[in-house]
């Protein structure tokens, strides 16, 4: 009797884990599928257009050299292929270039701040 029940519960588990299995990849199928076609409708904006990443710091830093690493990359993850480049604007320990972003860039998706993330804590505690 205990061989008989240990296969039925082999037999069970072998089925829930191939139901499991089932399910994890329909989700997949599913997730890939929506986005692919979501980032397929961004094509055309972005097909021939330049992507500035504003720095807020001096060429050759550790913000610069990650920003460069990015930008040499993205633009392949990007449908449309768009050019990617990096602006350096050093100053007020990167202030300048997010009063930049805040203030002159366009709010079309095509600039991209990198600065101190403690930029904005200093603005909610609202110190100088």
């Amino acid at each position: 009797m205990e061989q008989g029940s240990l296969l039925n519960n082999r037999s069970r588990v072998s089925g829930i884990r191939w139901l499991q299995g089932w399910i994890i990849f329909s989700l997949y199928l599913s997730i890939t599928l929506t986005f692919g076609a979501l980032a397929s409708a961004q094509e055309p904006f972005y097909k021939g257009k330049t992507v500035r990443i504003v720095v807020g710091f001096a060429p050759g830093g550790g913000f610069d050299t990650y920003s460069r690493v990015l930008a040499r990359h993205m633009g392949r993850h990007i449908p449309g292929g768009p050019t990617i480049i990096v602006d350096n604007m050093p100053g007020a320990a990167s202030l300048v270039s997010a009063n930049h972003v805040y203030k002159v860039a366009k709010p079309d998706g095509l600039t991209i701040g990198h600065f101190i993330g403690g930029l904005f804590l200093q603005q909610l505690l609202q110190k100088p």
